[in-house]
């Protein structure tokens, strides 16, 4: 008898699979967008005769140093006989192909390969330490950090106040996608009714097994008391599960984890709040298949009222939109999956911009 062979529901990689469009620069917003004709070719080096120009204050960038060719719908760029060679992920090859968020280095510049997910993904990022010039180094430090997450070579490590299970879950969100389980594992943490409840299990092999091709959350001071079971588990090279740790420091468990994601407090972003209110709105226009419009009277009531962290602007923003949507708390509690008494109760703390509710 022939045994039919099981789908493996734990995929690999991560849901930025989509076409690489440009090559962007290390640390900085400086973007070359590829032709969208796959079959040119584009030249890289430090001679104005080269598609692509680039800049190296080291010298060590060749005047032709590589040549970008598609193979099938893919680039892949191949070393002209440079001198320093062409380096993939700060490993050197004579031939690369473009994978989104790969890093390619040429000489002594860096170009990471971004699809419209990169893209996106790199805009929360951003989103959550800041968009400052001065961020965009710590921005590209953390995209490296999610992409080695996300395909499973080093667990996730996010540290900052307050509850961070929302930023893991966004980028969880990014990185697999929303099809993808994402779970807590937390022996102490409350029910709790929200927009899309997690799951969440109180043993790490139960979580392990309900989050086959997804995520597993954890607070490194409330692990389960199987965690060594589960850290064993996931050292087996056939795992397909990532692990994301909030609320840790650099300095705790570093078994465990490696470079640390540190989320700064929004205390010190005053003058981005108004942006990162906006794009959170539109993500709950998103999330709730409505047309968001945020006027500043909206901005300054999220501000006065649901802007202590990040958790709290997503959480505030979600809940104004779909009560001016819904146009009183029954039909929102019910669109947000959540008690009528529940919203009501956090409505009752707080006056709403257009006035009371019912």
């Amino acid at each position: 008898m022939t045994t039919a062979t099981k789908t493996d529901l734990g995929m690999d990689g991560w849901m930025a699979d989509d076409a690489v469009v440009r090559l962007r620069e290390w640390g900085t917003d400086r973007a070359y967008a590829l032709p969208d004709d796959l079959g040119a070719e584009v030249t890289i080096g430090s001679s104005e005769a080269c598609s692509l120009r680039l800049s190296d204050a080291s010298g060590r960038l060749s005047r032709q140093h590589a040549r970008l060719q598609s193979e099938g719908n893919r680039w892949v760029a191949r070393d002209l006989d440079s001198k320093n060679g062409l380096r993939l992920d700060g490993v050197r090859r004579a031939k690369v192909l473009l994978e989104p968020g790969c890093e390619l280095g040429l000489g002594g510049v860096t170009l990471i390969a971004e699809s419209p997910r990169v893209i996106a993904l790199r805009g929360f990022l951003a989103r959550i330490l800041g968009y400052s010039e001065d961020c965009a180094e710590t921005v590209d430090l953390a995209l490296r950090s999610v992409r080695l997450s996300a395909t499973r070579r080093v667990a996730l490590a996010l540290c900052g106040d307050g509850d961070l299970v929302p930023i893991a879950r966004g980028l969880h969100r990014f990185t697999l996608g929303d099809d993808r389980p994402f779970v807590l594992c937390d022996p102490r943490r409350r029910p709790t009714e929200e927009h899309g409840a997690l799951e969440n299990y109180t043993s790490g092999i139960s979580a392990l097994r309900a989050a086959l091709g997804g995520t597993i959350c954890v607070w490194p001071k409330r692990l389960p008391r199987d965690f060594p079971e589960l850290t064993a588990a996931l050292r087996d090279p056939s795992a397909r599960v990532q692990l994301i740790a909030c609320g840790l420091r650099p300095t705790d468990r570093k078994d465990l984890v490696s470079a640390p994601i540190e989320i700064p407090p929004l205390s010190s972003r005053a003058d981005e709040l108004e942006q990162v209110i906006d794009e959170y709105a539109r993500d709950a226009g998103l999330a709730l298949g409505i047309e968001t419009v945020f006027n500043e009277v909206d901005r300054d009531w999220v501000r006065r009222n649901s802007a202590a962290s990040l958790p709290e602007i997503e959480k505030g923003t979600l809940r104004l939109v779909a009560l001016r949507d819904a146009g009183n708390i029954a039909r929102a509690a019910e669109r947000l999956g959540m008690a009528h008494t529940s919203l009501g109760e956090w409505i009752g703390r707080r006056r709403l911009p257009w006035g009371n509710m019912k």
